[in-house]
Parts: C-alpha cells; structure tokens; sequence
C-alpha cells in the first residue's frame, strides 16, 4: 500500500514564484499592487496563516463535544447504570433475618410457645453455601416432642451446602457475574456513541474550516478588484485608458461581491450546523465564537504504508462494536453453565449445631439431605440449546460485524489516498493558473490583452484555489472517518 501524505508542493512556493515573475518586469504601478496583494491573498489563506490564539482547534472543539454534548452525557450514565446492575446482583447475598413467634394458652397454661428467630447469609463461593445462625424456643404442652427445646431454648449454627446441582454456579452466581460485566459492556456503549458523535462532529468542523478558508479566498479576490477599480478609474479620469475599462471593473467587483456573499452564506450555515455539537458543561447550548483552525498544507496528518497495516487489525480489538458482541458472548456462555446446572440433580446437606442456652441440656446436632431431580429435565435442556443457538448467531454477528469494520478502514484509506491525489493535482492546477494569471497581467500591461480576460484568469486561480482547500479539507474529512474507523477517535481530543 503506498504512502498517504499532502503534496511538498504548497502555496509558499507558488507565491514566491508568482512575485518573482511579476517584480521581473513593472511595466506600471498597478502590477506592483495586484502582485502583492495576490501574493498576500496567497499566502495568509494557506501555508502562512497562523491559528490566531483564539481559534478553536479540533482538539478543543472536541473535549467540547465530550464534555456537554447530551449524547456523550447520556454515554457516561450507562458507568452509573452499570454499578446499579452490580449492587443488584450482590442484593441476591445479603443476610436475611427471619423471625416468628407463635404461643397459645389455655387456664393460664402454654399450650405451645414458639420463638424462632435467625440470620441466613449465602456465600458467592464455590457451591454456593448458605450459613445461618440464631435462636429457636418450642416449650408447651401440646409442642411436638421432636421439635421441643428446654425452656431457655437452643442457640444454633447451621450451614446448606449443595453437593450436586449448583456446584459450580447458580442463580446468584450467574447474576454477579453477569453484572461484572457490565462496567466493561458500558464503556464499550459510551465508546461506540461517543465515536460516532466525534465522526460527525468533526466532519462539520472540517466543513466549518473549510468555508472559512473560501470566505478568505473570495474576500481577497474580491479586495483585489476593488483596489484595481480604483486604479483603472484614476487612469480614466486621466484619458489614460478608455472609460469602459472603469465599467468593467465595476462589474468584476459586483460579481465577486455575490460570490463573498454566497461564501458568507455558506460559513453562516456551516456554523450554525457545528453549534448543534457545542455545548456547555451543564447542558445549555453553547455558541462558538472563534475563527476554525486553519487549513495548512504542510499540517495534514500523514500515513505511512507499516503504520495502516498495524492500524487496520488492530481496529479487530479496539473497535467498541466487536468489544460489545464479545462481551455478550460471555454473558451468554454464563447463562448456558447455569442451565447445565439445572441439567444435574438437586442434592443439598444440612448440617445444624444446637447448644442450650442455659448450659443445662447437652449440645446436639441435627444432620439432612434433600434430594430433587425433575425426571426428563426439558425445561434446562431447552434452555442449554436455544443459548447455544444464541450463541452460534453471536459467532456469526462476530464474522459480519469483523467485516463491516475491515471494510470500514479500506473506505477511509481509500478517501486518503484519493483525497492526496486531489490535492497534488489541485497544487498543480494552483501553480498554473497563477502563471496563467501572471501571465495575462504582463500582456494586459503591454496592451496585448484586454481586463476581461484579466479577471477571467484570476478567476480561475481563485477557483483553483478554492479546489484545493476543498482537496484538504476532504482529506482531514477522511482522516476523522479513518480515526473513527480504527476506534481511535477520541484520542484526538487530547
């Protein structure tokens, strides 16, 4: 793949060109004046046009995007949303305490008088055990004598412990480790939609920039007219030149205040489209005020063939939405070892130490086993199959979306590359239309042409140059695209 890069070639030259064939032969003062102001034209529209101190770089522009945009804030709630889904899940092993208390007499005599009260607190361990602990009372004359206590009652320790069936995971395994997750799945989301909204933020900031640098160029050819009007008058006035001259120059000044005033229009516009993406910190519009960066030739990001390459597959990692389809992936894999689980019977121990109160009665035990076991499992085995199912769509969702992002980066190269050939192309075509225009000055000077073919050769320059900033600006266009493409957008607002 070759190098992607601006052209040396750049405005600096074809103005010092441009001067020193003008300077070399003066046949009349207004050559000195319509060279330098071209050449001034020339240059503070492109190579030497300074980002004044209170220009909005895209840098800026950017963090602004970021900071206020209400997409980007909205982004930033799915951290909020996802710490939510965490504390929910760890709801599911909070201590619960149970207590009841049943008594009934008759003449002033218990019939029964029950009190059990106690705390039981699961554990997101390996086989999920659930520990409990508390106190148990059953005194009376009709209380079962299984369950009777001494009067002081039994104080006891218990643990559940299953030994088959959600061994390796349950409910409340699944859940924690699903939300564990989503912080992840979150910054994935709020990367997917702050990229996208950088894509087209800068996108209209290039287009900003770029009709504020054809304003530039109208409005300096238009600065030339009128000076040369003013000339051309005096030199009427003076019998020096027929008055028609002064007529036509008139003309010229009215045409090119239209195209100022379709420039003008065309900038009023652009920044209205790029106010829509400004916004302050807390939410309110904000309106920009500054003047774009500029537009420089020798400032236009480069790329070289080793560092595409490297970019490209490394776009497989860092594009957000690959990261999303791999994080469902896990999600789903929980789900399928969690119906696996139900697939196994359901074998729980209970061991449960009592210890009376009062030290009277000896400490005893109490040991069971619970077993379940539905007889043709379909419901888990449904289950395991449609996530397995989801999970082969995620695996093919994986292939397309790899695709589609590979794709994505071929597109934005090719506009780079496309977008440099025009430039190169569009400093040639500068380079000659400014000797065109040279030229056409010096035969107007020796009364070999007339001014209409004078202006319509600076028009072709000021047209030439107007491509070529549209050449540069549609390269920094694909540049945004081939950030975004790459998953490293937002690295442009550091």
């Amino acid at each position: 793949m070759p190098c992607i890069f601006p052209s040396p070639y750049t405005y600096k030259h074809i103005a010092w060109k441009f001067i020193r064939a003008s300077l070399g032969n003066i046949f009349y003062r207004q050559t000195i004046l319509s060279c330098g102001l071209l050449s001034l034209a020339l240059l503070s529209t492109h190579h030497t046009m300074l980002v004044a101190q209170d220009s909005l770089t895209v840098a800026r522009f950017f963090r602004i995007v970021l900071d206020g945009h209400p997409v980007s804030r909205s982004a930033i709630l799915e951290q909020v949303a996802a710490q939510a889904d965490i504390q929910n899940a760890r709801g599911a092993f909070d201590p619960t305490v149970k207590a009841s208390y049943d008594v009934k007499q008759e003449s002033s005599k218990d019939k029964f008088n029950n009190l059990d009260a106690s705390v039981e607190m699961p554990l997101a361990t390996m086989f999920g055990p659930r520990i409990s602990a508390g106190y148990d009372r059953n005194i009376g004359s009709n209380t079962n004598p299984e369950g009777a206590t001494p009067t002081a009652g039994y104080g006891f320790a218990g643990i559940k412990l299953p030994v088959w069936q959600n061994v390796l995971t349950d409910r409340r395994r699944t859940a924690m480790d699903k939300a564990e997750l989503r912080p992840a799945i979150a910054n994935a989301i709020q990367a997917q939609e702050q990229n996208t909204l950088l894509r087209s933020a800068g996108q209209q900031y290039w287009s900003w920039a770029e009709a504020f640098a054809q304003l530039r160029i109208a409005q300096n050819v238009f600065d030339l007219a009128v000076q040369r009007s003013d000339f051309i008058a005096r030199r009427a006035k003076a019998g020096e030149i027929a008055p028609l001259d002064s007529i036509e120059a008139l003309q010229e000044i009215e045409r090119r205040r239209g195209d100022v005033l379709r420039a003008q229009r065309a900038l009023e516009q652009a920044g209205i489209d790029l106010n829509v993406f400004s916004w302050t910190s807390t939410g309110d519009p904000l309106a920009i005020t500054q003047n774009p960066q500029a537009i420089i030739a020798d400032n236009l990001p480069r790329l070289d063939s080793a560092r595409v390459r490297a970019e490209r597959q490394a776009a497989l990692q860092v594009r957000p939405e690959l990261q999303r389809i791999e994080l469902n992936a896990q999600s789903i894999n929980f789900d399928i070892n969690l119906a696996r689980e139900a697939q196994k019977p359901m074998v729980e121990t209970e061991f449960k130490w009592l210890q009376s109160v009062d030290g009277n009665a000896p400490s005893s035990y109490k040991v069971g086993l619970n077993v379940s076991y539905p007889i043709f499992v379909r419901s888990a085995t449904a289950q395991t199959e449609l996530l397995s199912i989801n999970l082969d769509r995620i695996a093919l969702q994986r292939t397309q979306t790899q695709r589609v992002v590979l794709a994505d980066v071929d597109n934005a190269i090719s506009a780079l590359q496309r977008a440099s050939d025009r430039i190169r192309a569009a400093e040639r075509e500068t380079y000659y239309a400014v000797q065109m225009e040279v030229g056409e000055r010096k035969r107007f000077e020796a009364g070999e042409t007339s001014l209409l073919f004078v202006n319509l050769r600076e028009r072709a320059a000021a047209e030439a140059r107007v491509r070529l900033v549209g050449a540069q600006a549609d390269y920094l266009r694909a540049y945004i695209t081939y950030r975004w493409a790459i998953g490293t957008i937002r690295d442009l607002a550091q």
